[in-house]
């Protein structure tokens, strides 16, 4: 598979990263998420606003040379090398060693639908619980996501709801989590621990402008979510996926199926 190394289109196998580079390798990165759609780049300055905007807090200098237009001409050159128009793409940056500028990295991952329809069960999960920080709603290298996504797997689980400091519902591994409770929409802030998504933000001006539904951020307990009609994940990365099962809770997909399809062809609009 190639890849945008700094620029250059290689084999991902050809990728070398020299072990002193000891940044890259100790999760001091930043990554962004695009779909991209029939040639279309979904939301992409909200996508290059946000990477910029990660990487500010995480104190990576920022060159003059990373515009939007570098960027989005690099994402060309491999979509065509790969000869697809569809796919999610994934920007890394991470820091090099002093007084070299960051590096990065541009793959186009496979493509999926965006609306998965697989049977997906999470369940609580209580180890270790987020505390909101400056860096907590970043799209980094966070630890929890690797132990709680290995605790899903030993459960069989395809998720995990994570709980912040005050027990309520933070995210899931994947994404942000919205509930559905007959016309009202409900999702965590990132002050609960949600994460800075691209996608949170157009699918909440879009169920404002284009839906019926009432939306409101607010604190979620874990006892709300198994009283909610239906129940999905949205994840930069993913895509959304609606959660089918919460312990002994079993959840519908009808109007998460039905929104998810207005949505898609909000974003292309």
């Amino acid at each position: 598979m190639k890849i945008i190394f700094n620029q250059k289109c290689i084999e991902e196998n050809q990728l070398v990263i020299n072990y002193t580079e000891n940044n890259y390798f100790s999760g001091d990165f930043v990554n962004g998420f695009c779909w991209l759609f029939q040639n279309k780049l979904l939301y992409w300055e909200y996508v290059y606003f946000q990477l910029m905007a990660s990487m500010r807090k995480m104190r990576i200098d920022i060159p003059l040379a990373f515009t939007p237009e570098l960027f989005e001409d690099q994402i060309k050159i491999l979509s065509e090398k790969l000869n697809t128009t569809e796919g999610r793409v994934k920007i890394t940056i991470y820091r090099n060693i002093q007084n070299h500028p960051p590096s990065f990295i541009i793959q186009i991952l496979p493509h999926k639908n965006f609306f998965v329809t697989t049977e997906n069960e999470v369940d609580v999960y209580k180890e270790i619980l987020i505390y909101p920080n400056l860096l907590s709603d970043l799209l980094i290298y966070q630890p929890l996501n690797s132990i709680a996504e290995q605790y899903a797997i030993e459960n069989e689980l395809q998720d995990v709801i994570l709980l912040n400091s005050e027990k309520r519902i933070a995210r899931s591994v994947l994404g942000n989590i919205f509930l559905i409770q007959d016309n009202m929409i409900v999702s965590p802030p990132t002050t609960e621990g949600a994460i800075q998504s691209v996608l949170k933000k157009n699918y909440i001006l879009f169920l404002r402008e284009k839906t019926n539904y009432i939306f409101k951020e607010a604190p979620i307990s874990p006892f709300e979510a198994q009283s909610a009609d239906e129940f999905f994940i949205l994840s930069d990365e993913n895509g959304l996926l609606p959660v089918t099962r919460l312990r002994k809770k079993v959840f519908k997909k009808d109007q998460t199926r039905l929104l998810t399809k207005k949505f898609i062809g909000y974003s292309l609009e």
